[in-house]
């Protein structure tokens, strides 16, 4: 087994708490998982993580990671591609 292989076990083998289960978070457990990871602790503030109405924009760059992590193809088949869109910022013209 090379040295690199050991250290690798070795790291992989920490445990690791990310705060916050939004989609960086949970896309960083995901990713340290894929990497060997064993011991990941994903803590949120919040009690309910249930649907709320709301829309999730997700640009090109998390796109193309989740794509890496191959979770891409399945988020895809329910997403909603936006060709443009607008700022609407009210308080400015009012007096």
């Amino acid at each position: 087994m090379s040295a690199a292989h050991e250290t690798m076990q070795e790291v992989a083998g920490l445990r690791v708490a990310i705060v916050g289960a939004g989609m960086g978070g949970l896309t960083c457990a995901l990713a340290l998982a894929k990497k060997g990871f064993k011991r990941i602790d994903v803590y949120e503030y919040a009690g309910d993580l249930g649907f709320v109405g709301a829309g999730i924009q997700l640009p090109p760059n998390m796109a193309r990671i989740l794509s890496r992590l191959g979770c891409w193809d399945n988020i895809e088949k329910e997403a909603v591609k936006i060709y443009s869109t607008s700022i609407r910022r009210t308080w400015e013209t009012m007096s």
